[in-house]
């Protein structure tokens, strides 16, 4: 049943029933493509000798393929053709990556900052910040596609069920909210190092670099230190636990968004994504019917 969680997610009773209709008519229209289980059942089996017309469609959410044969970090597995930047993850990121796991899942942290400020040049649609402080995510560690695949709402949403719990159990710990905290501080510094190293402006007055200067750099580091403590305060009832349905969806591999949906929690963070953002209980409820 709907409640006033969700934040600007779904606010009103009416938009909670809206966001279930679209995840009802992705879900649907994805089933009833005669390509999604054969692509389905190449992709689990990491089948590289398939197109993946569905699956890696128009939101290309595979690893881009100049990064195929590579590695993204070093002692770690190259990339193949059939993966994601959520596939055996594991094996291609550094353990530190990892916040925690359980048997079915892991708990990892947005590798972008969730502060839009850092992305002067972005444009409006298409924000790379986090939708919201600390946005964190959680990913099951088998081939799993999206919330459309049928695996992921197999035996009474068994899986979805296991990740929030994951989260919630993970929240519940000192531990959990300091690697929470540590995990957002590492993307912001990520960021503003790439930010200090970008070109500078060109002497013909043409600004082709980010626009970054140390008024804003303060305000960003300073923003973090002013909601870490209250971040720390929140109980689970505070966040936002909701995935984006196929084909809006970023990254081919099902992961759960995690994040505050207070506004102070959300003021630097992108809402373009809102609209697609559906909440765990509208699809447990849907599933449930």
């Amino acid at each position: 049943m709907w409640q006033n969680r969700h934040g600007s997610i779904a606010a009103t009773q009416q938009r909670f029933e809206e966001l279930k209709n679209h995840y009802k008519k992705q879900r649907d229209e994805f089933r009833n493509d005669p390509r999604s289980s054969l692509e389905l059942d190449a992709w689990r089996n990491q089948n590289n000798d398939v197109a993946y017309n569905l699956l890696n469609g128009t939101q290309k959410s595979f690893v881009p393929p100049g990064l195929v044969g590579k590695a993204s970090f070093p002692q770690c597995v190259p990339w193949s053709k059939c993966d994601t930047f959520f596939s055996e993850y594991a094996a291609h990121n550094p353990p530190e990556f990892i916040l925690s796991e359980t048997r079915l899942s892991y708990i990892i942290g947005n590798l972008a900052s969730y502060d839009g400020r850092q992305y002067p040049l972005s444009p409006n649609d298409k924000r790379p910040e986090g939708q919201g402080f600390c946005h964190t995510l959680v990913i099951p560690k088998n081939r799993v596609y999206n919330v459309v695949d049928p695996n992921a709402i197999a035996d009474n949403c068994d899986l979805l069920k296991e990740m929030h719990e994951h989260f919630v159990n993970f929240w519940q710990t000192d531990q959990g909210k300091e690697k929470i905290l540590a995990r957002a501080k590492r993307a912001i510094d990520d960021q503003d190092k790439k930010l200090r190293n970008a070109p500078a402006k060109p002497s013909n007055g043409q600004n082709t670099g980010p626009v970054y200067d140390e008024a804003t750099r303060d305000d960003v580091f300073a923003h973090f230190d002013k909601l870490k403590d209250p971040f720390k305060k929140l109980e689970t009832k505070d966040f936002v636990f909701a995935f984006h349905v196929f084909p809006d969806n970023s990254i081919g591999h099902l992961h759960m968004h995690v994040f505050p949906h207070q506004d102070v929690f959300r003021e630097v963070s992108t809402k373009v994504y809102d609209w697609k953002t559906v909440p765990l209980d509208a699809i447990l409820e849907v599933e449930s019917s």
